[in-house]
């Protein structure tokens, strides 16, 4: 395991519970294309992006809706911020499908504790 993904997976957990929660069903869903680099371009979106608008939290290129735990109107809450870049290195390293896959890891992998 690199550092880049330790790093990844440390970041989904330290993701507050409403954002985990969000950001699984967003990625399960398939509606939206994820790519690293940005929050949101013209062809596609970064998972914190994806998860804000599953929530319902996203708008005018923020997700400060959502209450503290997503982050103001200037900027992602610091666990989405490094989720983000952690993201972003992660994929760099390894390819967007390989970054989400690991993502997905640690939600799922949570979630089943959460179940036991």
């Amino acid at each position: 395991m690199s550092g880049h993904e330790l790093n990844l997976l440390e970041a989904v957990c330290w993701l507050p519970g409403p954002v985990r929660r969000a950001m699984r069903r967003a990625l399960a869903s398939g509606w939206y294309h994820i790519e690293p680099g940005f929050y949101e371009s013209e062809t596609g979106v970064c998972p914190f992006v994806a998860a804000a608008k599953m929530a319902g939290v996203w708008r005018d290129g923020h997700a400060a809706d959502g209450g503290t735990d997503w982050g103001s109107q200037t900027e992602p809450g610091a666990p989405c911020f490094v989720f983000a870049v952690s993201f972003d290195l992660y994929a760099e390293e390894a390819g967007t499908d390989r970054a989400l896959e690991v993502v997905l890891q640690g939600l799922n992998a949570e979630s089943r504790s959460l179940a036991a």
